[in-house]
C-alpha cells in the first residue's frame, strides 16, 4: 500500500495509504517542518492506515496566517477528517504536533482511539520559558536558528556520522518562509498560557521523549504521564528531540507495538 497524494478543499496538504475497516493514524510533525520529516515512519508503516499532513503555514498546506491558535489548527485536523470521513483516529503528535494533538483530544476526545505524544513540552520553569523566548525574539529579529536547532536536536556522533540528515532538516528548515513560521512558532513559545483539562485523556496514551531532550525534558512527560491516568510513559535511550530519527528503530517498534499489535 502506498501513501497517496492529496489537497483537499481546505486547503491542506496530507499523504494516506488508506485501508478500509482499519482506523487510521494520523502524524502531526513539528514547528517549522513539514510532513517529510516522519520518513522513517512512512517507510515502516507504509502497509498500515497511516495519514501524514502539513500544518497550516508548513509544508504544501496553505499558508499566509498572520495569527495561528490551537483552535485552528485544531480545525484543521477536524476538516481533514471529516472530509475523509474518519469517525475515529489514532494522533502521533511530535513537539507542537503534541501539542496540537493534546489540545484537539480535549475537544474531541470521542475521537481519538489511540494517543502517542513525542517530545511535549509541559509547564516549563520560568527559565525555560526565557530561552524559548530569547529564541523567538531572535527569529522574530531576522536571526537563523537553523544550525542552533539541529545541534539541539541530535548528538554530535549522529550527525557526523550521518550528514545527509543535517543536509535534510537544514533545507527544509531554510526553505521555511519565516513570516509562517513566526506565526506557528509564537504559540509554541507561549503553549504554557494555554490551559489543558485531561479529564477525558481515558484512551491509551503512549508518552515518548528522549532521555537527553533538553527542550522537552523526561520529567515533563513524567508530568504529563501522571496527568493522564493510565499512560504509557517511554524515555527512548541515546536520543534528544529528534528521537524518531535518530532512534528509529526503538520508536517505530515502541509505536508498532501500541498502536497496531
Amino acid at each position: 500500500m502506498s501513501l497517496k497524494k492529496h489537497i483537499d478543499s481546505h486547503g491542506n496538504y496530507y499523504e494516506f495509504s488508506e485501508i478500509k475497516n482499519s482506523i487510521p493514524t494520523i502524524f502531526i510533525h513539528g514547528v517549522g517542518l513539514d510532513n517529510t520529516m516522519w520518513y522513517p515512519q512512512k517507510e515502516y508503516f507504509g502497509d498500515k492506515s497511516v495519514l501524514f499532513y502539513d500544518l497550516l503555514n508548513h509544508g504544501q498546506s496553505c499558508g499566509g496566517f498572520k495569527v495561528l491558535s490551537f483552535e485552528i489548527y485544531n480545525n484543521q485536523l477536524l476538516n481533514i477528517i471529516n472530509e475523509l470521513n474518519l469517525s475515529k483516529i489514532n494522533i502521533v503528535g511530535f513537539s507542537i504536533g503534541a501539542l496540537i494533538a493534546q489540545h484537539f483530544t480535549e475537544k474531541y476526545y470521542e475521537k481519538v482511539n489511540k494517543l502517542v505524544l513525542i517530545g511535549s513540552v509541559y509547564k516549563r520553569s520560568s527559565k525555560q520559558i526565557e530561552t524559548v523566548q530569547k529564541r523567538y525574539s531572535e527569529a522574530l529579529n531576522g536571526a537563523s536558528i537553523t544550525n542552533n536547532s539541529i545541534e539541539r536536536w541530535f548528538s554530535e556522533s549522529y550527525l557526523k556520522n550521518n550528514p545527509q540528515v543535517y543536509n535534510f532538516f537544514y533545507n527544509l528548515l531554510e526553505k521555511k518562509k519565516n513570516e509562517d513560521f513566526l506565526s506557528a512558532y509564537k504559540i509554541f513559545v507561549n503553549s504554557d498560557n494555554y490551559s489543558l483539562n485531561f479529564n477525558n485523556f481515558k484512551m491509551p496514551t503512549l508518552i515518548m521523549t528522549g532521555e537527553n531532550e533538553v527542550g522537552s525534558t523526561p520529567q515533563m512527560s513524567e508530568k504529563i504521564s501522571k496527568e493522564i491516568k493510565g499512560s504509557i510513559l517511554y524515555i527512548i535511550k541515546n536520543a534528544k528531540h529528534g528521537a524518531t530519527i535518530e532512534q528509529s528503530d526503538d520508536v517505530n517498534k515502541k509505536l508498532n507495538k501500541f498502536l497496531f499489535s
